[in-house]
């Protein structure tokens, strides 16, 4: 979900690729979120801790791109591309899952209640409120970062200020709501705090974070040491303190395993710098290696779009052994998942990388 106009870093495509697949896993382990405790509930709190990466990477590798869009082109520019791109995306996957829970209800899980009023009003109700596929809150919050992106980027060339920008950040977006929610900080006492423009945005912490570690974080030694660890004992903590809060708890407690845990930041730094960390790898590839890389990386942005209905397809059409059996391993719907929407997502971008070569062929015949 990312695009750059420099010379192409292969990391960043892994990462893309992992971070989509992590959301599938993501939206496959919701079992975690049901009353019952187990051994099918331990296994979908581990996959919620280890793939939780997932919309964080995705934030941080807009920012690693787009921070310094100023150097090749302007704003004007920047909104029509970006707006654009994520606004389209929305509006088609939002009436693509519509026309398909209301014209077939029954095809999908939980498509009734999206049927119940199949008219224009209820869609723009549905896609003003985020209420057709939820999972599309992400786009609404990307936006919101675009429109303050032209005021972020003003800090890319000083990194004194960036440093400020993250500090103030990660203790009012992250810190300060994790005191309030163990109880050492009384909400009232918080709340003062928490109307400040864009330090308590979560969302924008992580467009800083990622352009900051891409700019200025050397890829050293003594950083992948510490990325090391931060990606293994993030999740692992996470996990720990998600398992203590809920194992004897009826109902599910979401905030230790959470993208607005400062655990998941920790997570999605350590896993950036370590992924980086293969970069001269990845550029020694072959050249169909990186094409397939690329392709991939490109196919995630429909994988995002369409893998809930493809979900929810199955969660009405399986059988109940089939059914039992991704509760009992939620991995394994996961790659099922990814495999049915991946295929039909790398075609399109495949066809439509060769009809944008066939239009700049005819274009430089004429």
């Amino acid at each position: 979900m990312s695009e750059s106009a420099r010379s192409r870093l292969y990391f960043e495509d892994v990462l893309n690729v992992l971070s989509c697949f992590a959301v599938v896993a993501l939206h496959c382990s919701l079992t975690v979120f049901g009353q019952g405790r187990g051994r099918e509930w331990e296994l979908a709190l581990v996959q919620q801790a280890v793939f939780i990466f997932a919309v964080p990477m995705f934030m941080m590798l807009s920012g690693a791109n787009l921070m310094e869009y100023r150097s090749r082109y302007s704003t004007r520019e920047f909104f029509r591309k970006r707006v654009l791109r994520v606004g389209v995306a929305l509006l088609v996957g939002s009436v693509t899952c519509y026309l398909a829970y209301c014209l077939f209800p029954d095809s999908f899980w939980g498509a009734r209640d999206v049927a119940k009023d199949f008219s224009l009003r209820a869609f723009v109700h549905g896609l003003l409120g985020n209420t057709i596929n939820n999972t599309y809150w992400f786009f609404y919050a990307i936006l919101g970062v675009y429109c303050v992106a032209p005021l972020l980027s003003l800090a890319a060339d000083r990194p004194r200020m960036l440093r400020g920008l993250l500090a103030g950040g990660f203790l009012l977006a992250f810190v300060v709501p994790t005191l309030t929610w163990a109880h050492v900080v009384r909400p009232e006492d918080a709340s003062a705090v928490q109307g400040w423009p864009l330090l308590t945005s979560t969302s924008v912490f992580y467009f800083l974070l990622g352009y900051y570690l891409r700019r200025y974080v050397p890829d050293t030694k003594a950083v992948r040491a510490v990325a090391a660890i931060a990606m293994v004992a993030s999740p692992v903590l996470m996990h720990a303190i998600g398992h203590a809060v809920n194992v004897a708890r009826p109902e599910y407690d979401s905030f230790p395993v959470n993208a607005f845990f400062p655990l998941a930041a920790t997570y999605a730094a350590g896993l950036f710098c370590a992924v980086r960390a293969l970069e001269p790898r990845l550029q020694a590839m072959g050249k169909r290696a990186r094409g397939a890389l690329v392709t991939l990386s490109s196919a995630s942005l429909y994988v995002y779009l369409f893998h809930i209905p493809v979900i929810n397809w199955l969660g009405a059409n399986v059988t109940p052994e089939q059914g039992a059996r991704f509760s009992r391993h939620p991995l394994y719907e996961a790659v099922i998942v990814f495999v049915l929407v991946g295929v039909p997502s790398v075609a399109y971008a495949l066809a439509k990388r060769a009809a944008k070569r066939r239009s700049k062929e005819a274009a430089g015949a004429r």
